[in-house]
């Protein structure tokens, strides 16, 4: 009798903040050859496992629930059996948001797990993530404020995390349990700031963290992703949500272009949309305790919207 393969578990987990460059560093640790990310980049297991995803909010049912693999077996199985990568994991942002529930199951996968947390100014964080729910059709709301009072609403109705604007952009009680749980030297903290500033600096500082040598043939060469914008020609952004939202005719074209291609198109569909100062006066006394709690979390050198 033969033994069975050996399950691969993950060795680190790209656990968050959304809005806040997890998916354009993923992407770029997927070039280092001894890296291995999942295919859906966000399976949500640590977040969802054993209870599924049934989420309630307007096109929650064809993403985030379709893509959820909430059984550990079926989440193993993401991973290669036979491989020589040395790093191996998976790009939920729901891994911090959900932090006091995912703690217990990543220990019981991998009590070595590293996790790389990413930060952005919260105020910026929530509006990023109204616009590219504005972008892909979902988000009806026409006033980010309007939208941001919504809350209670949508979270009674049970709409899934993106949707909670300001409640994603807390930070410190998120971190505080993962250190807790994992380790402060098993939690490493990076900035959105310093992504956007020096991309391959910061994936390699990244990498660095996950104890992988050097890559000479590393392709670097990113594209930004997941950019945040309002649409400049409705047609175009219309037939993207249908693509978006047709699942064989997503896979198609999934298929049939490369991640950069398909970037690129997304990206010049979109004008920049910057945060205003209604919405910055509105929004950002709101974390202050939060900051000086994340504020004395950190050391070493931090943004200035975490010092100020």
């Amino acid at each position: 009798m033969t033994d069975p393969p050996r399950q691969t578990v993950p060795t680190f987990l790209v656990a968050g903040a959304a809005r806040c460059g997890t998916t354009g560093l993923v992407e770029g640790l997927r070039t280092h050859s001894r890296v291995f990310m999942t295919d859906p980049k966000e399976p949500h297991y640590f977040a969802l496992y054993g209870q599924g995803a049934h989420f309630a909010g307007p096109g929650d049912s064809g993403t985030i629930n379709r893509a959820t693999v909430a059984d550990r077996e079926a989440y193993l199985a993401l991973y290669p059996t036979e491989h020589d990568y040395l790093a191996l994991g998976d790009g939920s942002v729901s891994t911090m948001f959900y932090a006091e529930r995912a703690v217990p199951e990543i220990l019981r996968i991998n009590p070595q797990m590293r996790l790389v947390v990413i930060l952005r100014e919260p105020v910026e964080r929530a509006y990023s993530s109204y616009l590219y729910l504005r972008a892909r059709g979902f988000e009806t709301e026409e006033d980010f404020l309007a939208a941001v009072a919504d809350e209670p609403r949508r979270k009674a109705e049970n709409w899934h995390h993106l949707w909670l604007y300001p409640s994603m952009s807390y930070y410190a009680e998120d971190l505080a349990i993962l250190r807790a749980g994992l380790g402060e030297d098993r939690v490493g903290v990076f900035f959105y700031d310093d992504l956007q500033r020096d991309y391959a600096g910061t994936v390699r500082r990244v990498q660095d963290f996950l104890d992988l040598p050097e890559d000479p043939h590393q392709d670097l060469d990113v594209p930004r992703v997941n950019v945040s914008g309002t649409p400049r020609l409705q047609v175009v952004q219309r037939a993207i949500q249908k693509a978006t939202g047709n699942e064989l005719l997503r896979r198609t074209v999934k298929s049939l272009t490369s991640f950069r291609f398909r970037e690129r198109i997304r990206r010049s569909g979109l004008k920049p949309s910057e945060v205003s100062e209604e919405i910055r006066a509105s929004l950002a006394p709101r974390f202050t305790d939060d900051l000086a709690e994340l504020s004395s979390m950190l050391s070493g050198p931090v943004p200035v919207w975490i010092r100020s």
